[in-house]
């Protein structure tokens, strides 16, 4: 697949690269959860109402150790101060929750460092081209990254995950492998949890950064403004959410592990 610009000329082959990146995680996710439908529609274990005491006898021995068993969804013990939207209890949240989840993802410290470090290597590699350098050029890809997040949370976060009913939280499973650690990562990009429990189709994950990416070509340099660019951007996002993921799942255990020794964080972040 080869898109065109404005001009008329081929996307480079790096462009095309990154955009059969994007594509082709989503797909291979959505088929490799394929065989999963039954388990789509399973409650998580944070929000998994108590068997009634008619059928309790009768499922006692099925359950009784879900709690421990790999790849749940868990909550942790208080709020990350990293990651607001790393659950830390299994209540639905409402459209004001959702709202103000939107907004602290938006400035949390995560969100600067981020957009920092990503423009940091925008400056390096002179990307966007029309920035130029200099501390001017910086300002200015920082701005553009911080605005990118703050549309992507109130698009996706908020209105998105408002209207279709869906928990913009993440839940991390905490417990498996490196292997099934970036398998739930990857699967949390195309799979959401709903407000009751349930689990569908991300769609606020996978439309709200191509709106933004969108949304973005109104302060773009013009030279970016193509649809080679545009699905560039896009395909970046997606994988930055995908390491972004990755990070949020380890993250209880680099602060039990690593940041608590050193007086930084607390044994408390254990799920």
């Amino acid at each position: 697949m080869t898109l065109t610009n404005r001009s008329g000329g081929r996307v480079s082959r790096k462009h095309n690269t990154v955009i059969r990146f994007a594509m082709g995680a989503i797909v291979v996710v959505v088929a490799s959860l394929a065989g999963q439908v039954p388990a789509m529609a399973q409650t998580s274990v944070a929000n998994s109402p108590p068997p009634s005491s008619s059928t309790q006898s009768q499922t006692s021995s099925p359950t009784a150790g879900m709690n421990e068993q790999t790849g749940n969804a868990r909550v942790l013990k208080k709020r990350s101060f990293l990651f607001p939207d790393l659950a830390y209890n299994g209540k639905p949240l409402t459209s004001g929750e959702k709202f103000k989840l939107a907004i602290a993802n938006s400035v949390s410290p995560a969100t600067f460092l981020g957009a920092g470090f990503g423009a940091g290597i925008g400056q390096a590699a002179d990307s966007p081209a029309g920035y130029g350098q200099g501390a001017s050029a910086y300002g200015q890809r920082f701005g553009a990254s911080m605005a990118n997040r703050a549309s992507t949370n109130l698009i996706g976060t908020y209105f998105l995950s408002s209207v279709m009913h869906d928990d913009p939280r993440y839940f991390v499973m905490g417990d498996g492998s490196l292997k099934e650690s970036v398998k739930y990562a990857l699967r949390r990009l195309v799979i959401v949890r709903k407000d009751d429990g349930g689990e569908a189709f991300n769609w606020p994950g996978v439309i709200a950064p191509l709106a933004t990416v969108g949304l973005a070509n109104t302060y773009m340099p013009d030279a970016q403004r193509t649809v080679g660019y545009t699905f560039e951007r896009y395909g970046w996002s997606i994988a930055a959410s995908a390491g972004v993921n990755l990070l949020k799942e380890y993250w209880p255990t680099i602060t039990r592990k690593v940041l608590a020794p050193m007086g930084i964080g607390h044994d408390s972040d254990k799920p």
